[in-house]
């Protein structure tokens, strides 16, 4: 693999990573002609042993109950600690400073500036050659001058901390350097600052210096992005975020790309403390609409990792420009954490284009995203009940409703069939966003609770009372619905029957990667059906100048119903 050397690079980063990543994938909950989400799930680790550099707060150590970095598993393990952060004098400090160090610790130092050593307490030897370190207490604030200091001067502090013996009770490690003038002191390493670190390691023979460190090295997060079109340019060099998964031990990281060139291919690659874990490819909408632009839509994906993944590999071989996801994505249930790992982690290495670029995807919520998998028309709960749908899917602040505009040729509208919010209470939103888009030539919706289902379920009789009619007045071209673990396919329907001209096409219904149910057999005596199956599927849909063309079709790429229908505006 190809490794990227990033300007937000920590010191000796050759070690291999210790927690795992799932992603990343691609979202659009803005423009997606000019930007595009990434975002994928880390674990921040505990410990930095086994020769991994990872970045803390000091002090470090242990077994007082007054460290800002834990370190657990140091007593009995390992009795050595190394750190260093790069330092900057002012270009005004006057003529005659000194630098000095303010240290709490136990049992011993030694301490660099630019790789030659300043100052040493208690220790022989240095390193991992250390041949013997005297017990102190950490009792109080020490005070040491380090010498005279030149205004503007950039460098690297290095700190090398020894407890007596590895089987010691506690272990303390807290720096702070200020610059002294005129009696007075003024920080230049404020106490409790970000410090790379190794614990339990050999640094090498070099480690003091590091004269490629910079200043955002100790203020970089835990993972770094960097992108640009494929085939050259600068990188860019967005701040990653991070927030909590939901109730769980993980974080959702991420960055929104804004400022994109339509219809661009971008590579990217993320590291992780500096050393790159991959590299991948998305490529933003065109600007204008494209004869023959597709993508693939359905929902209820994930019962098992064998449906998921073969349909999920299916959506990526069909080469969409996106997939619209309606619902019942990972079957967690507002609780089960560890199933978004893993419908995460297939999204990325299954949904991938022939050409190695990432699906990006448009998210619509479902019943089993809550707790309690509520389907409550309603009386919804609130976005509470979701907590990791609503935490790992950017654009969902407002609820479940989400509208997306591709240039001035294609609006998808994504709803809430009453999972976290009522209904009705969608009603007004709804209608003002289709009235706004009333000269967008394609128009498409997607909610997970079918209107007009096969009758495997009771239908959404409020989804018919309060959205068909709107969608029947702006001319929607299709809804897609979920949920019934089947396929249907109905014909245009207007005011609840059949009509060829002025209705509505309904498709679904949900069953993308679950264990399908069975079709009723009186599902005919529904006047607007045409067809209901019992398989799995998704929808492709192609669009040209004057139409669409909806396939279904199976993991295998079997086509096995499908329709043509014009464009209705």
């Amino acid at each position: 693999m190809t490794k990227l050397i990033l300007l937000l690079t920590f010191l000796s980063v050759s070690a291999g990573v210790h927690a795992a990543e799932y992603g990343p994938f691609c979202q659009w909950h803005r423009d997606p002609c000019t930007t595009m989400a990434i975002q994928w799930i880390g674990t921040e680790e505990k410990q930095g042993t086994n020769g991994q550099w990872l970045v803390g707060s000091a002090g470090f150590g242990y077994g007082d109950d007054d460290d800002q970095t834990v370190l657990e598993d140091m007593q009995g393990n390992y009795r050595s600690i190394y750190i260093r952060r790069p330092y900057e004098v002012p270009a005004d400090v006057p003529e005659g400073a000194e630098i000095t160090l303010a240290m709490r610790y136990d049992d011993g130092f030694v301490i660099y500036l630019d790789g030659k050593e300043v100052l040493r307490q208690g220790v022989v030897g240095s390193g991992v050659a250390i041949k013997s370190v005297k017990s102190h207490e950490a009792d109080v604030w020490e005070y040491f001058k380090l010498g005279p200091v030149v205004a503007g001067h950039k460098g690297v502090v290095a700190i090398e901390g020894h407890n007596e013996k590895v089987s010691s009770s506690d272990f303390t490690l807290r720096p702070r350097l200020d610059w002294r003038a005129n009696g007075k002191l003024t920080p230049l390493v404020k106490e409790g600052a970000k410090w790379s670190y190794l614990a339990g390691g050999d640094p090498g023979p070099n480690w003091t210096k590091g004269t490629e460190v910079t200043k955002e090295d100790v203020a970089a997060p835990l993972y770094q992005l960097a992108y640009r079109p494929e085939g050259g340019g600068a990188w860019g060099r967005p701040t990653v975020r991070a927030r909590p998964l939901g109730p769980s031990d993980h974080d959702v990281f991420g960055v929104d790309l804004r400022g994109l060139i339509p219809g661009t291919r971008y590579e990217f690659k993320i590291a992780r403390r500096g050393a790159v874990i991959g590299t991948w490819f998305f490529e933003t909408a065109p600007e204008n609409f494209q004869e023959g632009m597709t993508f693939v839509t359905g929902g209820d994906m994930f019962h098992n990792r064998e449906l998921l993944d073969a349909m999920n590999t299916r959506a990526g071989r069909e080469d969409p420009l996106f997939a619209l996801l309606g619902g019942d994505l990972a079957y967690a249930n507002g609780s089960k954490g560890g199933r978004w790992l893993e419908w995460v982690d297939s999204w990325n290495k299954c949904a991938v284009a022939p050409d190695g670029r990432l699906i990006p995807m448009i998210v619509v919520i479902g019943n089993h995203e809550v707790k309690g998998t509520s389907f409550k028309p309603t009386d919804a709960p609130g976005q509470d009940q979701a907590p990791f749908f609503y935490s790992l899917f950017k654009g969902q602040a407002a609820g479940g409703q989400v509208a997306i505009d591709f240039g001035n040729y294609l609006s998808v509208i994504g709803l809430d069939s009453g999972h976290t919010a009522n209904i009705k209470a969608q009603t007004q939103w709804l209608s003002d966003q289709l009235a706004t888009r009333a000269r967008v030539p394609r128009q498409f919706v997607c909610y997970h609770r079918p209107a007009w289902g096969s009758g495997v379920k009771e239908d959404a009789i409020d989804i018919r009372r309060e959205w068909s009619p709107l969608f029947e007045k702006h001319k929607v071209d299709a809804v897609f619905e979920n949920d019934h673990h089947v396929y249907k396919r109905t014909h245009p329907i207007r005011g609840g029957e059949r009509d060829d001209k002025g209705g509505v096409l309904y498709l679904g219904d949900g069953a993308w990667g679950v264990k399908i149910r069975e079709v009723p057999k009186d599902w005919k005596s529904r006047s607007y059906l045409v067809e209901a199956r019992s398989v799995n599927h998704l929808i492709k849909v192609t669009m040209t100048g004057s139409g669409f063309a909806y396939e279904a079709m199976t993991a295998a790429g079997e086509v096995f119903d499908g329709t043509k229908r014009p464009r209705r505006r």
